[in-house]
């Protein structure tokens, strides 16, 4: 038996490991048995082997986030590849929720207003 009949998941699936007490890191499974994740650990996006992405916890499987093709998340994700980790603006959650074409939730929405309002404050702050 492989580690690919151990690893049950297909492509667009929606993955993840707890960390700390209430936390989790979610990913997207990839056609080549791989996942997807942004993590601030590796600071951003990166593809790692599920051994990798588990680091010996258990990977939980989640509901589809969406009704889209298994191989169009994958790319979708795909295309995120390198991309730098922010805590409030690109984490594993946005990236999933990307990937599956998902809109963000009222708190992402929330923390991106802060965000950008803080960024318009600091940039007048130093031109004055």
């Amino acid at each position: 038996m492989g580690w690919r009949d151990a690893f049950p998941f297909e492509a667009g699936d929606v993955v993840s490991v707890r960390f700390g007490v209430v936390l989790s890191h979610y990913g997207v499974v990839t056609s080549r048995g791989t996942i997807i994740s942004n993590s601030r650990l590796h600071d951003g996006v990166i593809e790692q082997h599920p051994a990798d992405f588990a680091t010996g916890r258990q990977i939980r499987l989640h509901r589809r986030y969406s009704h889209l093709d298994g191989h169009l998340v994958e790319g979708r994700a795909r295309r995120q590849l390198g991309r730098d980790y922010d805590l409030f603006g690109s984490n594993c959650g946005h990236l999933v929720r990307h990937a599956h074409r998902r809109k963000p939730t009222p708190m992402q929405i929330g923390a991106a207003t802060v965000r950008a309002l803080g960024d318009m404050l600091s940039s007048r702050r130093r031109h004055d």
